[in-house]
């Protein structure tokens, strides 16, 4: 996900990543009872918190990821 800030005070533009296969559907967010559908692969506005819930879970992805590949290298073969 690329995050652009716009003039705009309340609403930054993000870029949610799109591969046409397993991530090609949109993405459905929710923040203390406000939501949103955001489209996958094309420049949108959000408002920040719905922002900082996709680069939070962007970052999570990549450290359970991290952990897994570890944990298969310690794994006897």
């Amino acid at each position: 996900m690329s995050v652009k800030h716009t003039n705009e005070e309340e609403l930054v533009e993000i870029t949610l990543f799109s591969d046409g296969g397993r991530y090609k559907d949109d993405v459905f967010v929710c923040v203390n009872g406000e939501s949103c559908l955001i489209r996958r692969g094309v420049p949108v506005r959000v408002r920040p918190q719905f922002a900082e819930v996709l680069r939070a879970s962007e970052e999570q992805d990549r450290l359970a990821e991290d952990l897994m590949r570890r944990a298969a290298d310690r794994a006897p073969a």
